[in-house]
């Protein structure tokens, strides 16, 4: 099993106000209160959570355990039985459920932390192999807001940039990135989140979280999902319908090759 990156940022990861509003646009997505929903990368619960009402069962994975153990604790504070919604550690690019599901979806460009072609490839087939037929997949990463020689030339930079910061009691908690490098041949970033925690000025807690993500461009994207098995059956450019290519996201629907 891998190293939990995420081990000590995970107590913070709740806090920040910016994650996408995309439960809405999932939910959506859920074909009939039936089917089976299996989310790659749940972390600590944020969209498994609000989304066990709305199927017959969610199956939850992360690799960081310090993440399934809050979203284990969310799932029983909401009184969702077992039976209805299970997360567990393992790895996205390589795991045997022993069961088909109707959804499949990795919210929060869960795909763009996969760094080698090795890890792409093992996710591909395990999304073959766990897609019922007529199921259907969906996946987002981010649209990068310049060319390939835009990144190349002005991502990288050693100097942190505020995130967020939210009050808390006794205090407040704020996150930075730093952008130290990246492969400029692959378009692999390399960002550096710091979450700092604060007793009115006096710093209580610090963690460095280090990411890896890996960019894709509308093109290449719809190339990537076809090249693997797999015909589009609709896009967006992000979870109010903007066209795709447009907005702040690419999110593809994808089913299965007959």
């Amino acid at each position: 099993m891998k190293v939990d990156i995420r081990a000590d940022a995970a107590k913070y990861y709740d806090y920040n106000p910016n994650v996408p509003d995309d439960v809405p646009f999932y939910v959506s997505h859920i074909p009939s209160p039936q089917c089976a929903v299996l989310e790659l990368g749940c972390g600590t619960g944020r969209v498994t959570v609000p989304l066990a009402p709305h199927c017959r069962y969610i199956h939850g994975l992360d690799l960081s355990s310090a993440m399934i153990s809050i979203c284990q604790s969310k799932l029983a504070d909401a009184g969702v039985p077992p039976s209805k919604a299970r997360v567990e550690v393992g790895d996205i690019c390589d795991f045997h459920l022993g069961r088909a599901f109707d959804l499949i979806i990795a919210p929060f460009r869960v795909l763009q932390n996969l760094e080698t072609d090795g890890e792409v490839e093992g996710l591909f087939r395990c999304l073959h192999e766990h897609l019922a037929p007529g199921g259907t997949c969906i996946l987002n990463v981010f649209r990068p807001n310049r060319d390939p020689e835009g990144l190349r030339r002005y991502w990288c930079g050693d100097v942190e940039k505020l995130n967020w910061e939210v009050p808390v009691e006794g205090g407040r908690i704020a996150c930075y990135d730093r952008r130290p490098r990246m492969d400029a041949e692959k378009l692999v970033l390399y960002p550096e989140l710091i979450y700092r925690r604060y007793e009115g000025d006096v710093l209580k807690d610090e963690v460095v979280l280090k990411l890896v993500m890996r960019c894709y461009y509308p093109d290449e994207f719809e190339r990537f999902v076809t090249a693997h098995g797999f015909h589009i059956i609709n896009r967006w450019g992000g979870y109010k319908g903007e066209p795709y290519g447009e907005g702040p996201e690419l999110v593809i629907q994808f089913g299965r090759d007959l």
